[in-house]
């Protein structure tokens, strides 16, 4: 029996979510397909060790495009086809409006659909030579001042090679589909997302002959604080951080595994980017 999980993030009202999750329980059920759903209600995932367990053949995310950046970092290792039904206000990675949701079924259902790669990073944080904390992500990681003003010291590597020391807010580190979120507000390039390569861009350096730079998808970037800081923290796709110590290292390079967006027609990547930086919410 096939199996669909719903990755639900529950930040959004139960009254916008519940009748989307209703009515794809329901279409499902008459088809003999299994559901399960995780959500992050108080702080973590339930029902996540269980829809591990139980292989599934797609996942759902509900929400908005972080919901969909969640589920990557959830279940992006086990290559499972991953689809975004849009309920926040950006869609650059969720397609698929509610109303669309029962045709997105039924063409998932028949085979008619494509999945788009999309390269992810793995972080290890070093202390002492010891791995303390690690992760993958589909957007980026960023090495953060924090909630001080004050200045940090960064310096990175890129495979072996000292690139830069420089003061500044830190250093995002950003795949191609990360390329448009925080990298871009920092003056970053936009990368199409087919793209294999790794883009790092430092985080408003008080230096100006310093610049975003590409780098091919085998390189690994080194990075770490050149001295003391209140209290720097390291962050995935926004959404999930670890806290620094002095003489952490940060290596970053891409997974050893990718993320598959499901697509049902083609979208014109570029002509979706342009609606969206202009602030346009529609389909």
């Amino acid at each position: 029996m096939k199996t669909v999980v719903l990755v639900i993030n529950r930040l959004i009202p139960r009254s916008r979510t519940e009748p989307v999750v209703e009515r794809i329980t329901t279409w499902l059920a008459r088809d003999g397909i299994g559901v399960l759903c995780v959500d992050n209600e108080a702080g973590e995932w339930r029902g996540l060790a269980e829809a591990r367990q139980a292989g599934a053949d797609l996942v759902i995310a509900l929400g908005g495009d972080g919901t969909v950046l969640a589920a990557s970092r959830l279940f992006a290792y086990q290559g499972v086809p991953i689809v975004g039904v849009r309920l926040g206000k950006l869609g650059f990675l969720s397609e698929v409006e509610p109303p669309g949701v029962f045709g997105a079924l039924q063409d998932w259902a028949e085979g008619r659909f494509r999945t788009e790669t999309r390269l992810m990073l793995d972080l290890a944080v070093l202390r002492n030579g010891e791995k303390v904390y690690g992760g993958c992500c589909l957007n980026d990681v960023v090495l953060s001042r924090g909630a001080t003003l004050r200045a940090i010291e960064v310096a990175f590597e890129i495979d072996g090679e000292p690139v830069a020391r420089y003061a500044g807010d830190g250093l995002i580190v950003s795949t191609p589909t990360g390329s448009t979120a925080y990298s871009l507000s920092a003056g970053g390039p936009i990368l199409a997302p087919e793209l294999s390569a790794i883009l790092v861009t430092p985080l408003c350096p008080h230096s100006l002959w310093i610049r975003p730079c590409v780098v091919g998808p085998n390189s690994t970037i080194r990075m770490y604080l050149t001295r003391p800081a209140v209290n720097p923290v390291v962050v995935l796709d926004g959404q999930e951080s670890f806290h620094l110590r002095e003489g952490d290292e940060l290596h970053v390079r891409r997974a050893d595994f990718a993320c598959r967006l499901v697509r049902f027609a083609p979208t014109g990547y570029f002509r979706v980017l342009n609606r969206k930086l202009r602030g346009e919410t529609g389909g």
